[in-house]
């Protein structure tokens, strides 16, 4: 085998096994993610915000989708950075946007309903 094919099958193999890594820790990982997002997520209007974070919209364009004050967008947003469940996109059109990181459907966490730890 030349040193190139050689090269061409271990990097085949490290994907491989990368493969098979992200898949375990996507298992592992889940229940802790869920309730990560649940204390985070803890009423309707924080849910919607951050399901409205796609790094695309303005502080002020998720204001008038979820009619939430614009502070509380910006400091749940710069929180949520901290905790890692958001992220700012590096490639939004307008540096600082925030991008959330995980769809709630995934988690069964609805968007429409009131965290249990507010009934």
């Amino acid at each position: 085998m030349e040193a190139q094919e050689q090269q061409v099958k271990l990097l085949e193999n490290i994907s491989i096994s990368l493969q098979e890594i992200t898949k375990i820790f996507r298992v592992v990982s889940q229940p802790v993610i869920k309730d990560v997002l649940e204390k985070a997520l803890n009423t309707c209007e924080k849910r919607l915000v951050y399901n409205n974070m796609d790094g695309e919209k303005t502080v002020a364009a998720i204001h008038e989708l979820t009619g939430v004050n614009a502070r509380f967008i910006s400091e749940w947003g710069q929180e949520w950075e901290k905790l890692g469940i958001v992220e700012t996109d590096s490639n939004a059109s307008v540096r600082g946007r925030r991008r959330k990181l995980f769809d709630l459907s995934l988690y069964g966490i609805s968007i429409n309903e009131i965290a249990k730890s507010e009934e």
